[in-house]
């Protein structure tokens, strides 16, 4: 599979890959879905020293999308230079296409060969009129693959974002990430929290960062995110003015909220709630004592049933587009 138009991912239109595979790097990757997806095709592409397979169409459907836009755009601008003699509300068409490169791998991935890597970059240097959404697990070697290939400097159409699932690689990578943004001259800079799996503190960061995403995992073996986990990055996004993107829950859903259902305890949580294989209890690190703790039921009750709205409400936050070209 080399793209995806209209793509099924939330926060993207399309998705490209130059290659399919990847190598584990944390406890994000435990139970990953490209690598499940990779299996049903056959072929072992994942691990340390396992080449991985090179998909040839992808420069073609690059450049495809890349044409796309500009027939679309020629004909949006069309439409809002009649809207203006008319006198007509003019339309909202200032939004590039969104794709999303490496869907099925790490761009950065340093087992695969620089010579892969500099074919993809230039055709990302090129095909200018999208608006390139790029996510990684490897932020520290970034700019070392870029200086292999003699890059200095980033494109202005690429937006940068990395995966954290916990406040130990928040802390690790977030700093990175930043001093990148500075020395590279990337346009905008992301957080892609899936899974996540555990409570994370954004505030040093958040004033550097230009979009949030949220999501729980699905699969066969998905862990639960507490629902005071992504209320929390909610919160601390709308405060800080960042955008912010609630992809889903995954495969669990709140099941029983106890502070807001049962905030004296009356119910026998050692029988009626926990059943093993259907739901789960979970508990915010730092809770401590009768009605100081954070207690939650979550049901497994798949991807498409959980859904993606936060307390009632879907979170579809950007970061800023550039204008039609």
């Amino acid at each position: 599979m080399t793209v995806a138009e209209n793509s099924k991912i939330e926060w993207t239109d399309a998705t490209v890959n130059f290659w399919w595979g990847c190598t584990k790097v944390g406890p994000g990757c435990d139970h990953c879905y490209a690598e499940t997806w990779s299996k049903r095709t056959g072929g072992n592409i994942w691990g340390v020293g396992v080449p991985r397979r090179k998909i040839h169409g992808a420069a073609k459907m690059i450049h495809k999308l890349d044409n796309a836009y500009a027939e679309w755009a020629a004909d949006a601008t069309c439409a809002v230079e009649n809207a203006k003699v008319f006198g007509l509300p003019v339309p909202n068409v200032g939004t590039t296409r969104r794709v999303f490169i490496q869907s099925m791998s790490d761009l950065f991935d340093t087992e695969v060969p620089i010579e892969w890597f500099g074919e993809a970059w230039e055709k990302i240097e090129i095909c200018k009129r999208l608006a390139l959404q790029i996510v990684t697990k490897r932020i520290s070697v970034v700019e070392k693959r870029l200086a292999a290939i003699g890059r200095v400097t980033w494109p202005k159409h690429a937006g940068l974002m990395i995966t954290i699932v916990n406040q130990d690689e928040a802390n690790r990578d977030i700093p990175r990430l930043v001093a990148l943004k500075s020395k590279l001259g990337i346009p905008w800079v992301g957080l892609s929290i899936e899974p996540m799996l555990g409570a994370i503190d954004l505030t040093p960061w958040l004033d550097q960062i230009d979009w949030v995403i949220v999501g729980g995992e699905s699969g066969s073996k998905a862990r639960p995110m507490h629902p005071d986990w992504p209320r929390s990055i909610r919160d601390q996004c709308a405060t800080a003015g960042v955008p912010f993107l609630f992809k889903q829950w995954g495969e669990w859903t709140l099941s029983l909220d106890r502070d807001k259902q049962d905030p004296d305890w009356r119910a026998n949580y050692t029988t009626d709630y926990v059943n093993e294989g259907k739901s789960r209890w979970l508990n915010v690190d730092g809770g401590s004592g009768f009605h100081g703790e954070r207690f939650c039921v979550m049901a497994r009750v798949g991807k498409k049933f959980a859904g993606r709205r936060l307390d009632g409400v879907e979170h579809n936050g950007f970061p800023t587009s550039r204008p039609l070209e």
